[in-house]
Formats: structure tokens, C-alpha cells, sequence
């Protein structure tokens, strides 16, 4: 009977200090905040790599450097982006120069050229790149390589792009002139009466009539303004 009665206590006793050490809440240490913050991380780059696959480039960059910012350590997350952004500018249209990151092409040097090639080359290399975007996006920046880096192909290259740039503003300039309301214009087809002095001869009065046609085929509007000139 009092080894019973010892195992019930011992018993008792241990219940009581579960419920007491459950009972008070543990904050979490450094490690723990490190691992969700890692965690999370994974994530965003999965969530980037999906993204990607369904053609949605913008939030793949986001997401991307949503993962960058949860763990700055995480591997290669700069290369996932720069292949991100290469498929995005090539799905925009962009220019060839826009592809290899150079964002004003009259002031690009064969050097600038070049060094911008290497750089994405090395980042977007499969071996370097675990992103199923980096094979697709090695492949764009070579072909801007091969017509940038060649003068005579990138001369044409550059005078298509200045005839685009000129068709563009030319049409932007009639859609502007078109878009102008129309303007009154005064008529003559109404005689202006002569000026007559008034009766003390302090001043010329003068009647004139102003037609205006707001558009072809509506009646004329006529407008009587008298004018006094000072003496």
C-alpha cells in the first residue's frame, strides 16, 4: 500500500510540473527567428520560380527579391533575377541594348558593351544558375551580343532603331493634331461698317460682324461687337 500511494504522488508531482512549465510562455531565441526568416526565403524563390513558368515575369522578380530580403545569404538570388529581368525585357519588346541592362544606347562604347555581356553571361550561365529561367535568358543575351558586338550589324541595328523612333514621334505628332478642337475663324463674307464719330467727337464707334461655323454643314453663328476708339 505505500509503494502505491508513493507512485501516485510521484505521479501528481509530475503532472504539476508539465502543467507549470506548458503554462508559461518561452520566447523565441535568435535561431528561431533566423530558421522562418530562411524558411520564408524558400518560399518566396519557389513562389518566383512558379510564377516564371506560368509567363508571369513581374511577379517573378518580386517574389525573387522578396527572397533576397528575407535571407540575404540565400544562394544566387541576384542571378535569378537578372534571368527574370531579361525575359521581361525581351517579352516587352525592348531593345537589344535594354536586354544586356544598358538603358541609354547613344552613350554605349564597344567597352560598356561588352563588359555588360560578360557580367550576365557568367550570371545566367546554367552551370552558375539553378533557374529554370537561366538557359532561356543565356540564350537572349548572346544574341545581343552577336549584334552589338559586331559594328556593321550593330550600325543597321542602330538605324532601325532610329527609324522606329522616328515613325513613332511623327505618328504621336498627327494623333496630337487630329486631337486639337477646331478653331473660329473670323469671317468675311459681312462688311464692317465705317467708323463714326460720335456726337461730340469724343470718340469713333465701329460695328462688326463675326461669322463662326463650329463644324461643316451647322448654321453660322453671328456675332454684332461695336468697338469705340478714343480720341
Amino acid at each position: 500500500m505505500a509503494s502505491i500511494s508513493k507512485l501516485k504522488s510521484c505521479k501528481m508531482a509530475i503532472g504539476r510540473s508539465r502543467i507549470a512549465s506548458n503554462s508559461i510562455s518561452q520566447p523565441l531565441c535568435p535561431d528561431h527567428i533566423t530558421n522562418l526568416a530562411r524558411m520564408a526565403a524558400v518560399k518566396a524563390r519557389d513562389a518566383a520560380e512558379a510564377y516564371f513558368t506560368l509567363g508571369n515575369f513581374e511577379y517573378a522578380i518580386m517574389q525573387a527579391k522578396a527572397a533576397k530580403e528575407f535571407d540575404p545569404d540565400l544562394h544566387a538570388m541576384d542571378n535569378y533575377i537578372a534571368a527574370y529581368q531579361v525575359h521581361s525585357a525581351v517579352s516587352h519588346k525592348q531593345n537589344w541594348y535594354r536586354v544586356l541592362g544598358i538603358e541609354n544606347p547613344t552613350v554605349a562604347d564597344s567597352e560598356t558593351i561588352k563588359k555588360q555581356y560578360k557580367r550576365l553571361a557568367l550570371a545566367l550561365h546554367p552551370d552558375k544558375n539553378a533557374s529554370t529561367a537561366a538557359e532561356g535568358a543565356f540564350k537572349h543575351v548572346k544574341v545581343a551580343w552577336d549584334v552589338l558586338s559586331n559594328p556593321a550589324k550593330r550600325e543597321a541595328y542602330d538605324k532601325s532603331l532610329k527609324r522606329q523612333f522616328q515613325a513613332a514621334h511623327g505618328s504621336n505628332k498627327r494623333r496630337a493634331s487630329e486631337c486639337k478642337p477646331p478653331q473660329s475663324k473670323r469671317s468675311n463674307t459681312f462688311p464692317r461698317k465705317r467708323s463714326s464719330p460720335s456726337s461730340d467727337g469724343s470718340c469713333y464707334k465701329k460695328t462688326i460682324k463675326i461669322s463662326r461655323k463650329s463644324n461643316p454643314g451647322q448654321k453660322a453663328t453671328v456675332m454684332m461687337v461695336s468697338v469705340c476708339r478714343v480720341t
